[in-house]
C-alpha cells in the first residue's frame, strides 16, 4: 500500500508539472501589468506619478518644455532647487467632469506644490499647462515673499496672467486668439482693460476672456523683459494688489497716456498684423512631430523589450507583438505623446490624431483573461477600455484603425498640400517687367553678376 501511495504521488507531480509546461507559453503570451514607477524630468523639476513609466516620462518632458517656455517669456530662470520638485499625480480613476487640481501652501519653511490631474483619457494639456503655469508663476513670487507671509497657502497671480502667458507660449493659439479678437473688433464688442485685469479668478476651458488675458500680457509685460516682470513678482510676492492702478504706475505701456485708448490700438494693431505665423496653421510642423512618434525605439520608451526586437518600429509593427508585455505599456504612451500634439493642430489635423490615438488605445487593451464559468465577472469598464473577446477579434480591430488612421493622415496631406498651391497663386506678388529691382533685394551672387555681365557685352553695340 505504501509502494502504490509512492507510485500515485509521483505520477501527480509529473501530470501537474506537464501541465505547468504546458501553460507557460500561454501565459508568457499574455500582457503584464505596465509598469508604474513615478518619471522625474531630465531637469529635476517634475516628478509625474499615476500612469504607466513611459506615459508619465512623456508629460515630465512635455512640463519640462512649459517651464522653459516660461523662462523664455519672463526673461529669468524658474527659482526651483533640488528639494522643491513639482509633483504631478494623474489619477487612475476620475469622475466625468474631473478638473485639474492645484495645490500649494507653505510648510516648515518649505514652498511645495502639486498638480492632481484626470485620468489620461479625460486629460486636457490646456488646461493641464495653464494650470503648471500658474504655479511656476507663483514659484517666482515666493521667492519675493518676506519671512512673515511666508504661511499659509502663500502668494498667488492672478489668473488673467498665468493664463494668457500659458495662451502665449503656443503658436497655433496666438494665432486663434488673433482671429478671435479680430472678430470681435468687426463686431465691436472687446472687453475693456479695466475688466480683463479684474479676472483673477478663471475657469478651466475655452473662454474668450483668455484671449484678451493673453493680449493683456502681451501688452504689459512684453517677453523677455526683465524689468517689466521682475516688478511684477515682488508685487505679488508682498501681497500687493495687481489692480489698475499698479499697472499704471508700473507698466511702461500705461504711462503717460489713457490706458483704454492704448489698449484699443493695441488690439487693432494686433488684429491687422499680417505675419507669418497667423498665416500659417503649423499643420506640417506638427504632422512632422507625428511622424516622429510613429516612428520610435522601443527600448528607449520601455523596458523589459526582448533582444529579437528589432531596434526601431513603426507603429504598425506592433501590431505583430500585440500579445507582449511591453506593448500595451508603449501603446499608452504613444496615445498620450500624440494626443498632446492635438494643442494648436488644426481641426483637419485634430482628427488624424485622434484616429492613431484610439489605434494605440485599442493596442493597449488586450483581450480579456477568460474566467471559468463560476467565477464572478469583472465589473464593466469605460466605453473606451472594453476589450475584444479574444485575438482575433483584436487583430481585425487594430486592422481596421490603423487603415482608418492612415486614410485620415493622406487625405489631409492631400488637402494641405492643395491649400497650400491655392495660398501661392493668391498671394504671388505681381511683378512688372520693366520696373527696377527693388534696392532691399538679396544681393546678386558672384555667377549671377558674371552672367549679367556677360548678357549685358552682347546687347551692348
Amino acid at each position: 500500500m505504501a509502494r502504490r501511495r509512492s507510485i500515485c504521488a509521483i505520477l501527480l507531480a509529473g501530470a501537474c508539472a506537464c501541465a505547468a509546461q504546458a501553460q507557460a507559453p500561454a501565459a508568457a503570451l499574455r500582457p503584464g501589468r505596465a509598469g508604474r514607477a513615478a518619471i522625474t524630468s531630465a531637469d529635476r523639476r517634475f516628478m509625474v506619478s499615476g500612469l504607466t513609466s513611459a506615459e508619465n516620462m512623456v508629460l515630465a518632458r512635455k512640463l519640462s518644455e512649459q517651464a522653459a517656455r516660461v523662462e523664455e517669456t519672463t526673461g529669468m530662470p524658474l527659482p526651483m532647487q533640488r528639494d522643491q520638485i513639482l509633483g504631478v499625480m494623474v489619477q487612475s480613476s476620475a469622475k466625468p467632469d474631473a478638473r485639474v487640481l492645484k495645490v500649494q501652501g507653505w510648510d516648515g519653511g518649505h514652498f511645495y506644490q502639486r498638480l492632481v490631474a484626470p485620468g489620461a483619457r479625460r486629460l486636457d494639456e490646456e488646461d493641464l499647462m495653464e494650470s503648471a503655469t500658474w504655479l511656476m508663476l507663483n514659484r517666482y513670487a515666493a521667492e519675493y515673499a518676506p519671512e512673515g507671509l511666508r504661511t499659509g497657502m502663500g502668494a498667488t497671480v492672478p489668473d488673467w496672467v498665468s493664463a494668457g502667458l500659458a495662451q502665449n507660449t503656443h503658436a497655433a493659439l496666438r494665432s486663434r486668439n488673433r482671429d478671435w479678437i479680430s472678430r470681435e473688433l468687426a463686431e465691436g464688442r472687446t472687453l475693456p482693460l479695466a475688466q480683463v485685469v479684474k479676472q483673477t479668478l478663471l475657469p478651466p476651458g475655452l473662454w474668450r476672456e483668455k484671449a484678451y488675458a493673453a493680449a493683456a500680457v502681451e501688452f504689459l509685460f512684453p517677453a523677455g523683459d526683465l524689468n517689466a516682470w521682475a516688478p511684477l513678482f515682488k508685487a505679488v510676492g508682498t501681497r500687493q494688489a495687481i489692480d489698475a492702478a499698479w499697472l499704471r504706475q508700473n507698466c511702461l505701456a500705461l504711462r503717460d497716456q489713457n490706458p483704454e485708448t492704448a489698449w484699443k490700438e493695441y488690439l487693432e494693431q494686433k488684429a491687422q498684423a499680417r505675419t507669418a505665423e497667423a498665416w500659417s496653421d503649423r499643420g506640417l510642423q506638427i504632422e512632422e512631430k507625428l511622424l516622429q512618434a510613429l516612428n520610435f525605439a522601443p527600448r528607449e520608451q520601455v523596458a523589459g523589450v526582448p533582444d529579437e526586437i528589432p531596434p526601431a518600429l513603426f507603429a504598425r509593427d506592433l501590431i505583430d507583438y500585440r500579445a507582449q508585455p511591453w506593448v500595451a505599456p508603449l501603446a499608452g504612451a504613444l496615445s498620450l505623446q500624440i494626443q498632446s500634439l492635438v494643442l494648436g493642430a488644426p481641426p483637419a489635423l485634430q482628427e488624424v490624431l485622434a484616429s492613431y490615438a484610439a489605434f494605440f488605445d485599442q493596442l493597449a487593451t488586450p483581450p480579456a483573461e477568460k474566467q471559468s464559468w463560476w467565477k464572478r465577472s469583472k465589473p464593466a469598464k469605460e466605453p473606451g477600455q472594453i476589450q475584444p473577446p479574444d485575438d482575433a477579434t483584436w487583430l481585425v480591430a487594430l486592422n481596421q484603425l490603423w487603415m482608418r488612421a492612415e486614410r485620415a493622415h493622406q487625405e489631409f496631406l492631400e488637402n494641405n498640400q492643395g491649400r497650400k498651391r491655392y495660398v501661392d497663386s493668391f498671394d504671388r506678388p505681381r511683378v512688372d517687367a520693366f520696373a527696377e529691382p527693388d534696392a532691399g533685394a538679396s544681393p546678386r551672387t558672384r555667377m549671377q553678376r558674371y552672367v549679367d555681365e556677360f548678357e549685358e557685352t552682347i546687347i551692348s553695340p
